[in-house]
């Protein structure tokens, strides 16, 4: 790869990166939020369970932003 390669495909990397951030940013957001409900003991609605039943994926996602970060 030549110099100018590499740096593309850093540039690249780079932002999928700060993609996957933002999303992992929104999930945080809405975690708090279910977490609040928790705590103040409020009940769950069914678009709350099917989010924590959906949680299943963040781990795949996890391991992809630890994967690109890695190869940057």
């Amino acid at each position: 790869m030549t110099q100018a390669e590499l740096k593309n495909a850093q540039q690249l990397k780079l932002k999928e990166v700060q993609e996957q951030q933002e999303k992992l940013k929104a999930l945080q957001e809405d975690l708090a939020k279910l977490n609040a409900k928790v705590a103040n003991h409020e009940e769950l609605t069914p678009e709350d369970t099917k989010f924590i039943s959906g949680l299943g994926w963040l781990s795949a996602l996890s391991v992809t932003v630890a994967t690109i970060a890695a190869s940057i």
